[in-house]
């Protein structure tokens, strides 16, 4: 819907000649807006000339325009009213994603970006209490938003120890955490074994369509949960036939405020994988739905079947904000001390993160190598490299659990929200921690290089 904009047009020849001059220098200049008697009339000041104008069917005085020696009287620069009776188009305000923390974040705790180089073996326990800590102070205020709505297999075991109990719990721990920040509406979990990935393909195929998701977007979820049963040549290219489901895959769903967690249960290894038992994949996946979810309300990502683009999905608005090393290593650091409720649960989580995606040509372990990992990943394009995004998971991991001891578990979601706001990376994370990415990595990868120069070598 157009709105018109309304200008009051005032002759100055016309002025010119009905209008009479009251110039009284000892008399009070006439109030902005205030009524007059007769349209031309002008009142002068030592500094300003007034005129009553017509604005409607009100006499009210305005500001006089001197009119450009150089132009015709006929046509002089209109003058735009500012009456109450006509006010100006509003300007729409630019999309600000909300944030519930005071930014930059401050530098006052005991591990600080200028002392954290002091601090390595406190690292990782800081950064756990400090999740604990948000959780605790966001309870006494909690108001639950996201619905979480769980599909399982006719077939399927869980893994996580306390089955749905226990899943729940870890949603909420969750959604605890990042209260304040945008979250989903819906949260979709479809749990399901091999056994039962057909079943999983039909539910889902049943659900979009009940609430009218965008068909591709569909058949793209379909394409994932067949993924969580075969290997992973990359992320989202698969290959082999649905029999291992050890996967787990987070996604937002285009054009809603809704998100999809896919499982995959009783692949090989899992009841002897902490990660999973524990629930702490839980908290990893639906710390994924909270990165697309800064995006919600942003309405460049809200699209037409015929009109729709990775520019409608919020998970990709968020992939082409973040470096891959926040992507996985928020879900490998924070998502699992969420559903950690002690340091020893969170500790048998991370015993294996430092090589839990082996080596690779990408890095040494060493500063410089680290530093350039950092600082030279490139959004988007990070994730066509498997090398490059499944280090997230082990040295992201490291590094956001270093950002989380110095500022908070908040200050990463902080980033995201900046990203949905317009800001690029360097840009959010100088606004977010008060100093610049450059130093920044420079700061986490030599603190990167002393926690793995205590990991030993990694694995051949």
């Amino acid at each position: 819907m157009s709105k018109r904009r309304t200008y009051i047009v005032f002759s100055v020849a016309t002025a010119l000649l009905i209008g009479s001059t009251v110039s009284n220098v000892s008399a009070a200049a006439p109030k902005i807006g205030s009524s007059c008697k007769k349209v031309g009339v002008l009142f002068d000041t030592p500094g300003t000339r007034y005129v009553c104008n017509k604005e409607g069917k009100k006499l009210v005085w305005r500001v006089w325009n001197v009119p450009n020696s150089k132009a015709p009287a006929q046509a002089p620069a209109p003058m735009k009213s500012a009456a109450p009776d006509a006010p100006a188009a509003p300007t729409k305000a630019a999309f600000k994603a909300p944030i519930p923390i005071t930014l930059p974040v401050a530098q006052n705790g005991a591990i600080t970006f200028a002392n954290v180089l002091d601090h390595v073996p406190e690292i990782q326990k800081t950064a756990w209490q400090r999740v604990q800590d948000v959780i605790a102070a966001n309870s006494a205020t909690f108001k639950n938003s996201t619905k979480n709505v769980v599909h399982v297999g006719p077939n399927t075991q869980l893994d996580v120890v306390g089955g749905m109990t226990r899943i729940q719990q870890v949603l909420t721990n969750a959604e605890k955490l990042f209260s304040g920040f945008s979250q989903v509406k819906n949260f979709y979990l479809l749990m399901y074994n091999a056994q039962d990935e057909p079943w999983a393909e039909k539910d889902w195929t049943t659900t979009g369509n009940e609430n009218k998701y965008f068909t591709g977007d569909i058949k793209g979820e379909i394409h994932r949960i067949a993924g969580n049963c075969q290997e992973t040549l990359s992320p989202g290219v698969f290959k082999g036939t649905p029999s291992n489901c050890r996967g787990a895959d987070s996604s937002a769903i285009a054009n809603s405020d809704d998100a999809i967690l896919t499982f995959g249960q009783g692949g090989k290894g899992a009841g002897n994988d902490t990660m999973v038992t524990t629930g702490g994949i839980v908290g990893h996946e639906y710390n994924h739905s909270v990165q697309a979810a800064q995006w919600i309300g942003n309405p460049k990502v809200y699209c037409t079947e015929q009109t729709n683009s990775p520019n409608c999905f919020r998970s990709a608005n968020a992939n082409s904000f973040a470096p891959c090393w926040l992507i996985e290593g928020q879900g490998n650091s924070i998502g699992w001390a969420s559903a950690a409720e002690t340091y020893d649960i969170y500790t048998s989580m991370t015993k294996n993160r430092p090589y839990n995606q082996g080596p690779s040509i990408i890095t040494d372990y060493t500063q410089p190598s680290l530093r350039n990992y950092l600082y030279n990943q490139k959004p988007n394009e990070c994730i066509a490299s498997g090398d490059i995004y499944r280090l997230g998971y082990s040295v992201g991991g490291q590094a956001v659990e270093i950002l989380t001891a110095i500022a908070g578990p908040q200050s990463t979601m902080a980033l995201y929200a900046l990203g949905a706001s317009g800001e690029d990376f360097p840009t959010a994370f100088q606004n977010v921690y008060g100093i610049s990415w450059s130093d920044a990595s420079t700061i986490l990868s030599s603190v990167l290089a002393a926690e793995y120069a205590t990991f030993g070598s990694p694995p051949q």
